[in-house]
């Protein structure tokens, strides 16, 4: 008895032990890169910085969520609800130190993920031993995205947590079953706007299938579940809706995340997508050519798979219908490919136990399905893991620079106990992460045009802060992405030349047709544009420069001496009170 116990819980202790040791991996890529040269400032591996200024603005009281970079806009209501930032928050309400709590978070929900993750596989009977190694492997994948706090950290667990509540939904329609479906898709519109529109197309075909099959019983729980599932998750599209109402600059927030009205798909619909094609079309000759298969197990691990993969792959070409289009490829490309890794465990799981049912022909092309699905899912689980824990000499060597942000940091936090608004060169790292590592604002951060905001004050506030380097119409056409938003600097252009190909694929064989020629994303703005960005720089801001510094409320002048030497905060009579040999700061006069 003690044996078989042992053999049951080995597994699950092997499991976690796995987990824990790799998510110890981004601590000991930072003891072995900086060592002692450690400031206490914590290193970027990607974009993360933007979602630990959502978790420390919370932290520090501003518990709306708002803008962390712009003093203006820090009791603003967020623009996109991101309920992990609160749940990411927890551990810094508790007393812990920042680098603390953030690496606590990671560990935690990696544990979470990894325990979710293991309960999906064993709904579908995979063996032990093969559900380690297939949540280890989705974790591999998924760890990139699993390292960001708030986005997507948090948001992993719930979206393996509703795939169970599904299954379990479809094996048994109890009470217990139809709450926790309705609880955890109603979560899911507090953490991540591609899930939960996911969630709803999924559950919306769950009761078109219980309909078209007329069976009324298993209707009548989806239509409960789904509606349960609307009225919990109603107050996230209220309030959605109320903003888009309430203040002027939603919709122009919004394009800056890339809104374009276009019904013409992505093409990640089809490099991402088109698994979920290749599985369901895979399952369906499977289904056709194999009586065997034809059982209830067999149903209900399809109509799982046909359910969950076509809830997703809707939502990644939702434009063809809606004509609304957000970035909607990428971000659900990152639901979709765990989706395929562990529909191909459950697979193999499945037919190597009816491996002796199945004819040879059928066996052959099940070995042949999974063995394609398995190279693309290590290809893509190695390429996202490698990417993230690789150390090019690039991201060591900004490691390093990093570390210089700890001293003037440590100065602004002693001598400033309440907010106040710093200027520096936005396209310093510094600047973003000064939000982050202390409690004051920016006068402008790229980053900072990820809140509603008006995209002419973002304009305004970038021209203020290019006072020193004196932009011409040339500089701000090439430096348009620091200002301008996913709309006007890629999908614009995007969607015009998606059409033109598109054009020239279905006439191929007419060379005389006129379909067009794709524009650049600045010929789109065209040169008044930018001429007229830098009348307003020239003939407003120049002279005006003081009256902006006041409307922002700018403190303090913060010089990298290396980056920007043409930089001189005197003349504006400001006072160096803080040097290091790399930053400067300078106050201004009240």
């Amino acid at each position: 008895m003690r044996a078989i116990s042992y053999a049951k819980k080995l597994p699950i202790a092997a499991l976690f032990g796995s987990i824990l040791l790799l998510s110890m991996i981004p601590a000991v890529e930072v003891v072995s890169v900086l060592g002692v040269t450690w400031q206490g400032f914590t290193p970027m591996f990607g974009d993360e910085g933007f979602y630990y200024a959502h978790v420390q603005t919370i932290a520090e009281g501003y518990y709306n969520d708002g803008n962390p970079y712009f003093f203006e806009h820090r009791f603003d209501p967020p623009l996109v609800i991101f309920g992990g930032a609160w749940l990411n928050a927890l551990p810094l309400f508790l007393g812990l130190p920042f680098n603390a709590a953030m690496l606590i978070n990671f560990v935690f929900w990696s544990l979470a993920f990894a325990a979710v993750a293991y309960l999906l596989y064993r709904e579908f009977s995979v063996p032990r031993w093969m559900r380690v190694v297939g949540v280890v492997a989705l974790y591999m994948q998924c760890y990139p995205h699993l390292f960001r706090p708030a986005n997507l950290q948090p948001v992993y667990p719930f979206y393996f947590l509703f795939y169970l509540a599904l299954a379990r939904f479809m094996r048994e329609q109890s009470k217990t079953n139809i709450l926790l479906l309705s609880a955890v898709s109603a979560s899911t519109f507090y953490l991540f706007s591609y899930l939960w529109q996911a969630v709803v197309v999924t559950l919306g075909l769950l009761v078109l299938y219980a309909f078209a099959r007329r069976d009324w019983p298993f209707f009548k729980s989806a239509l409960l579940t789904s509606v349960l599932s609307g009225i919990l998750g109603l107050p996230a599209a209220l309030y959605t809706f109320w903003l888009s109402h309430a203040s002027p600059y939603f919709w122009e927030s919004i394009a800056r995340f890339g809104l374009v009205y276009t019904r013409i798909p992505m093409a990640e619909v089809v490099y991402s997508g088109g698994w979920i094609g290749a599985v369901l079309a895979f399952l369906a000759v499977l289904y056709w050519r194999s009586p065997a298969l034809r059982t209830g197990e067999f149903r209900r691990l399809c109509l799982f798979f046909a359910v969950g993969g076509l809830g997703l792959w809707i939502t990644q070409g939702s434009n063809a219908l809606t004509g609304i289009l957000v970035e909607t490829g990428e971000h659900v490309r990152i639901l979709i490919l765990p989706w395929v890794l562990f529909v191909t465990v459950m697979l193999g799981s499945y037919f190597w136990r009816r491996r002796a049912d199945l004819a040879l022909p059928v066996r052959a092309l099940s070995v042949a399905a999974i063995g394609i699905l398995a190279l693309a899912s290590a290809y893509y689980t190695q390429y996202y893991f490698m990417s993230f824990v690789a150390m090019p000499e690039s991201r060591r060597d900004a490691w390093l620079e990093e570390q210089n942000f700890a001293k003037p940091f440590e100065w602004l936090q002693a001598h400033e106990q309440s907010a106040v608004v710093v200027w520096s060169d936005p396209r310093d790292e510094i600047t973003s992460t000064l939000p982050i590592f202390t409690r004051h604002f920016t006068l402008y951060t790229p980053i900072g045009m990820w809140h509603m905001v008006s995209t002419q004050e973002l304009i305004e506030r970038y021209l203020v802060s290019q006072y020193f380097n004196n932009p011409t119409a040339a500089d701000l056409q090439s430096d348009m992405g620091a200002y301008l938003g996913r709309q006007d600097v890629f999908h614009r252009a995007k969607t015009i030349e998606r059409k033109v190909k598109l054009c020239r694929l279905f006439f191929f064989w007419d060379k005389a047709r006129d379909c067009g020629v794709a524009p650049t994303s600045a010929e789109l703005l065209g040169d008044p544009f930018f001429n007229s960005l830098e009348q307003k720089f020239i003939n407003d801001i120049q002279p005006q420069i003081k009256v902006y510094l006041r409307k922002y409320h700018v403190s303090y002048i913060l010089k990298d001496v290396v980056l920007n030497p043409n930089w001189h905060p005197e003349e504006l009579r400001a006072k160096l009170v803080y040097s290091d040999g790399r930053y400067e700061l300078y106050r201004l006069p009240l």
